[in-house]
């Protein structure tokens, strides 16, 4: 089942269900308007009626006695096609007078002796009561209102009853339901046609394009380029595929290349392996050397004779095949070739002919022990001269864990590729693609908290000044995430200018101030005021700063000490010889720093993948006192980005640290050479040319 009939099914049964509920609802409203308006026409005739009995009671007569009361209510009756009938009775539940004599048996007596009810009770001088009663043998029910006829002293003295049949009002309510029915037909053909329509346009067509494209690319096409679709978020995927295909094709010309590398140096190994065999050629030419050489072989050797028998099993052929000589010796080849149960045997008769006509024959099959077990097996099939026939010598090796260590390394090698293409995809899209909602969360949290603050609950501004800290949290994370891949990429582009090394420390130091006192640390700053001033980018060094004294920060306990120093530093940099010696080295300047902490160290393992993307080592948990813990676990990119920056400046740094102890905190210091311009450094030849 496709996107589109899901999508389709699902917005019908939607539409359905809301048409539907809604329209059961306004025909439950009408028919009980319905039954109001003719309880309330019932209560008007009752009323009436009451009135005209009252005139005559208050004359004097009695009410028994009273002529015409039957007549007035068949005048009722004839003048409203609704009213099933008209009943006047006693106190006690007698009927008195009925338009119909059908009605002389309506159980007015039950109505008064029923205990109260809901429907039952008295509203306004009026009884109203929901009553069956079998009319011409047939069971109806009717809404009855009854109406207190009072005598000559004001007290009730008996009921007039006027009542209409339950099927007046359904039939009335049939074609309402008819037309309710019809709208709802209408309704639903409409909204469910603008759906399909917009579901085509604006869903499936670019979702179209896209798969197309893709399917494209899946199969080898990495020229493909996606057009614009109308959609901004499908045209956003189709820009990113497009950018996803042509890193592809690079992928895929770089694999092409180190795959005819490969055929080139296998060509090499086939070459070495004809010379061995030629050289193997040779040693055969003497019968008894060869006898011994196969007795004594760590192969498989057996020889076919002319008549396709096997004449010769050497020792390492028993064991290879489980068999004894004897079991092998006499058979004919078909007969030893079931029994090892090789596949296409028509094929390996092919092979040995081949070999006895004078071809060397190198072929991988497989083949079963007699105790049952499969293996991959390399044939060396060729001819030797014995005596006065020509033989075939069949060496039989067991490649068996060279071809599932080949294949293992093969599939590690694909499994690697993809894990690489996949990290570098994520860090491009992930930065890019998070970075447009983030700034619209941070703008409207912004907004709310510094104009609108005095205009919502505090709660509420409270949870708002959450959403901000979190979406800053966030920012962060994707500009180290941006700054990663641009290091990657070599596109992070550097503004060269003199730097007061020693200031750019010390304001480092002041922006991370209220970090240090919230974990009671001890800061001490030894910087030489004698160094030069370098030739640098202020704010990536700021960055590199930041990072490494927010990762002492993290990693110091509460109350430790972090030192910051500055020196200046004479080192022999530069290519080395062509004898390895160090000649054409020379000495320069260089500016180093070094940020050393009271923290949990660094084990040694773990000093050589520190500055790698996504590691981390260490728990903040475990030296943090909760309320005070620094920031949240990081990302894993703060120290590679200082590694990239420090690259691009032609420096070095690494970390040193006795290991990790998080009771005895051995602490660790982080060293940083800078040279005092880019460009001197050994590591600086691929980021020459960005700098400006």
């Amino acid at each position: 089942m496709t996107l589109e009939k899901r999508i389709l099914l699902f917005s019908f049964l939607i539409l359905f269900l809301a048409i539907s509920v809604g329209s059961g609802m306004d025909i439950m409203a009408l028919r009980k308007d319905q039954v109001n308006a003719l309880q309330l026409r019932s209560k008007g005739l009752a009323t009436a009626l009451k009135s005209n009995i009252e005139k005559v009671l208050n004359l004097g007569l009695e009410l028994k006695d009273m002529t015409g009361v039957s007549e007035k209510c068949r005048e009722i009756i004839e003048g409203n096609q609704d009213i099933a009938y008209c009943v006047v009775s006693d106190l006690s539940g007698t009927v008195l007078f009925a338009s119909d004599p059908r009605f002389i048996t309506f159980p007015a007596r039950q109505l008064l002796s029923a205990p109260n009810k809901e429907e039952d009770r008295l509203e306004s001088g009026v009884y109203k009561n929901r009553i069956s009663m079998a009319v011409d043998g047939v069971d109806t029910t009717f809404y009855d209102s009854a109406v207190p006829v009072l005598g000559p002293y004001g007290k009730p003295i008996a009921l007039a009853h006027v009542g209409f049949s339950e099927q007046v009002v359904s039939d009335k309510m049939k074609g309402m339901v008819f037309k309710t029915l019809f709208l709802l037909a209408v309704s639903l053909f409409t909204s469910f046609s603008l759906i399909m329509l917009f579901m085509k346009k604006y869903v499936m067509q670019p979702i179209s394009v896209l798969l197309k494209g893709v399917k494209q690319i899946s199969e080898g096409a990495f020229d493909t380029q996606i057009g614009e679709v109308q959609v901004y978020e499908f045209n956003e995927l189709a820009r990113n595929v497009n950018i996803m295909s042509q890193f592809l094709k690079n992928r895929d010309a770089q694999i092409k290349k180190n795959y005819e590398d490969m055929e080139r140096t296998f060509e090499e190994l086939q070459e070495s392996y004809r010379k061995l065999e030629r050289l193997s050629t040779d040693l055969e030419r003497s019968e008894e050397l060869y006898k011994s050489l196969m007795e004594d072989a760590s192969d498989a050797i057996v020889v076919i004779g002319g008549d396709e028998s096997v004449r010769m099993v050497n020792k390492m052929a028993e064991e290879f095949f489980g068999y004894e000589a004897k079991e092998l010796l006499g058979l004919p080849l078909t007969k030893m070739l079931l029994l090892l149960n090789i596949s296409n045997i028509p094929k390996v008769h092919r092979i040995f002919r081949e070999a006895a006509q004078g071809a060397h024959i190198a072929e991988e099959m497989q083949l079963c022990k007699k105790e049952g077990g499969a293996m991959v097996a390399m044939l060396h099939a060729s001819s030797i001269k014995s005596g006065s026939e020509n033989v075939v010598q069949a060496i039989f090796r067991d490649v068996t864990r060279e071809r599932e260590i080949i294949l293992n390394l093969e599939k590690s090698s694909a499994d690697l590729a993809r894990l690489n293409r996949m990290k570098d995809s994520f860090l491009g899209l992930a930065s890019h693609e998070l970075k447009t909602p983030l700034t619209v969360i941070m703008g409207y949290s912004e907004l709310i908290t510094t104009d609108l603050s005095d205009r919502i609950d505090k709660t509420v501004l409270e949870m708002v000044v959450n959403i901000a800290n979190a979406a800053s949290r966030l920012d962060n994370i994707i500009k180290d995430m941006v700054d990663v891949s641009m290091i990657d990429e070599k596109r992070l582009q550097l503004k060269v200018e003199d730097i007061q090394l020693n200031r750019l420390i010390e304001a480092s130091v002041n922006e991370l101030r209220f970090f240090f006192s919230m974990r009671k640390q001890e800061v001490e700053v030894n910087l030489d005021e004698s160094i030069p001033t370098i030739r640098g980018d202020a704010l990536r060094l700021m960055q590199l700063l930041s990072n490494i004294l927010g990762n002492a920060i993290k990693f110091t306990p509460d109350g430790g000490k972090i030192t910051i120093s500055t020196s200046a530093k004479y080192l022999l940099r530069g290519k080395a010889g062509s004898d390895g010696s160090g000649e054409g080295r020379e000495h320069h300047l260089f500016l180093e720093i070094t940020v050393t902490d009271t923290g949990i160290g660094i084990d040694r393992e773990d000093q050589l993948r520190v500055f790698d993307k996504f590691y981390e080592v260490g728990n903040i948990q475990e030296h943090s006192s909760g309320k005070v813990a620094f920031k949240a676990k990081g990302a894993g990119l703060g120290l590679s980005i200082a590694k990239g920056i420090v690259d691009m400046h032609g420096g070095e740094i690494w970390v040193e640290s006795t290991g990790y102890n998080p009771e005895r905190f051995p602490g660790s210091t982080f060293h940083i050479l800078l040279p005092l311009a880019p460009g001197i450094g050994e590591n600086n030849t691929d980021y020459s040319r960005l700098l400006r």
